[in-house]
């Protein structure tokens, strides 16, 4: 999940840290971010490495308080020109 103001990312999660793998049953995930209010977006998806298959039902969105902890682990910053550009890195 995402959270953008504009073209800028403003929170980030997208489960690297706690990835799901393999063949699992129904399970309840989730992913908890702080929304300012002049936020302009919210996205959510799947990403689904290699083969096989993935469903997702019920996805909702709730509020929570400030005791609940965040679960993303910063947004990533990207480089602001190319870089490694020998490939020796």
């Amino acid at each position: 999940m995402r959270i953008d103001k504009e073209t800028t990312q403003l929170a980030f999660d997208n489960m690297e840290n706690r990835a799901i793998k393999g063949t699992t049953d129904w399970q309840k995930y989730d992913v908890v971010l702080d929304v300012p209010k002049d936020a302009t977006g919210i996205f959510f998806g799947i990403l689904l490495s290699e083969t096989g298959e993935v469903w997702i039902s019920n996805a909702s969105f709730e509020v929570v308080g400030s005791d609940v902890p965040t679960s993303g682990a910063g947004v990533p910053r990207m480089p602001v020109e190319p870089t490694n550009l020998s490939f020796e890195d």
